[in-house]
């Protein structure tokens, strides 16, 4: 029998294939499904994403709203869609069309912006992708473009196209590519943003993996797209100011505003759907490690009680933590760094040494913090 130069016989190759294609087959039928039968209204859906995000009580009613009708429309069309087409996929993706959606949040560092997306993607069953934007600023838009984000789009469905076209692509930090219209941004911002239009707003499209094509649509796929727009309150404020309007800036946010930050109308435009989110406050972090149930303080507590270690923290030694997250600006990215310090002697020292009740106080907070 000959043996290929890799040290895989062609009959072993074949079948690895074909696994790999039934698998590929499930997952399609499994994502289809999911989609089919999404029915959550808004309020469920938030219900939904309220026992994991805490706080942004006005944003995720924005964000589940849009990301619910997104959903539900695509359910009804891809269910009339496989009728019309006697149950191919295929012709059923191609032949549906719904409006697009997007989302845009404007928030501070560590306020759920990325958590917000990522969550409802699980909720509602498809694939997620993370896409930091400051990549395409450092390097410049050459060698770097939008095929780089179908691919990763692509890996995260398992290498399925018609998978990868129902799901969310989440564009962290999307501030940072605006234009040199304020000093300090770069100026290879304008090429960036003009390459994510036909994507954003829903194209076909072929991504080159090796020798092989796929073709890949984004006309279903959700696109959200944070960052902090550091400053954007004093243009918006300006913008109020002259035209004589008073109240929160956030909720008088325009498209105006978001060109005059440097972003291109254009893609402003392709994102109808905007979010402003708020400064976490100590009380929301705290809230965070007690009621999230992706709270990193469940976690560690989870890690120790595996060694027969029950954790527990006192009221004011969790307030100390989320001051002192509050302080440091991180939000509530920050508690997992401040946590893992404060623990970081007892998990090392205790496991195999100890067994039973160990209590963390204020005390204990300020001492191992400083």
């Amino acid at each position: 029998m000959m043996i290929p130069d890799d040290g895989i016989s062609k009959q072993k190759a074949q079948r690895i294939e074909e696994k790999i294609a039934q698998m590929r087959g499930g997952q399609e039928m499994d994502a289809v499904r999911e989609i089919i039968e999404f029915d959550k209204t808004p309020s469920v859906l938030k219900g939904d994403m309220d026992r994991f995000v805490i706080g942004q009580e006005q944003g995720k009613k924005i964000m589940c709203t849009a990301i619910s009708f997104h959903y539900r429309r695509l359910s009804q069309a891809l269910k009339k869609g496989m009728t019309d087409s006697g149950g191919d996929i295929d012709v059923a993706l191609r032949n549906t069309t719904t409006p697009k959606a997007n989302i845009m949040i404007v928030g501070p560092t560590g306020c759920g912006k990325t958590y917000t997306g990522e969550t409802a993607s699980n909720l509602v069953g498809v694939s997620f992708v993370h896409e930091d934007m400051t990549k395409f600023s450092e390097v410049g838009y050459v060698g770097q473009n939008a095929s780089d984000i179908l691919v990763d789009l692509l890996l995260a469905a398992g290498g399925n196209p018609n998978v990868a076209q129902m799901g969310i692509v989440y564009f962290d930090e999307i501030d940072k590519i605006a234009t040199e219209t304020i000093a300090y941004k770069d100026v290879s911002g304008r090429g960036v943003q003009k390459g994510l239009l036909h994507m954003v707003d829903g194209s076909e499209n072929t991504v080159h993996i090796g020798k092989e094509r796929i073709s890949l649509s984004t006309k279903h796929v959700l696109f959200i797209a944070g960052g902090a727009f550091e400053n954007l309150d004093t243009i918006v404020k300006k913008r109020m100011a002259r035209q004589g309007i008073e109240g929160n800036w956030r909720h008088y946010l325009m498209a105006d505003d978001l060109v005059a930050f440097g972003m291109e109308r254009q893609l402003v435009g392709r994102f109808p759907v905007r979010v402003v989110y708020d400064q976490l406050t100590t009380q929301d972090l705290k809230d965070i490690m007690t009621q999230s149930q992706d709270s990193a303080l469940l976690a560690y507590t989870y890690d120790l009680k595996a060694w027969g270690i029950d954790l527990e923290f006192t009221d004011d030694a969790l307030s100390e933590i989320a001051r002192r997250a509050e302080q440091e600006g991180t939000g509530a990215r920050g508690l997992i760094s401040i946590i893992h310090r404060v623990l970081l002697e007892d998990m090392y020292r205790l496991p195999g040494n100890y067994t039973g009740e160990f209590v963390v106080d204020q005390n204990t907070v300020r001492e191992r913090l400083g």
